[in-house]
């Protein structure tokens, strides 16, 4: 729901408020919400990210939680694993 995705994504999970790069994975049952996600990133299976953004050739792993808020969002860098 209101979500701008580019082309190669692959969204099984919830997406909303957020817009997605290429090649981005939302893997089941994973929950985004206003959240940033740049080009080759793959959220885990369960995870649950708010006002987040992620840059390239992130790695979300399963079950894990990052909530930031509108004014203080969690920014991850390049190539990390989370």
């Amino acid at each position: 729901e209101n979500v701008l995705l580019a082309d190669g994504c692959v969204l099984e999970g919830e997406v909303e408020d957020s817009v997605l790069f290429r090649n981005v994975t939302i893997c089941k049952g994973a929950e985004v919400e206003n959240c940033v996600i740049m080009n080759d990133t793959v959220v885990g299976e369960g995870a649950k990210l708010e006002y987040v953004i992620l840059d390239k050739n992130v790695t979300v792993s399963p079950n894990a939680k990052l909530v930031g808020t509108a004014k203080n969002p969690i920014i991850i860098k390049r190539g990390e694993t989370v």
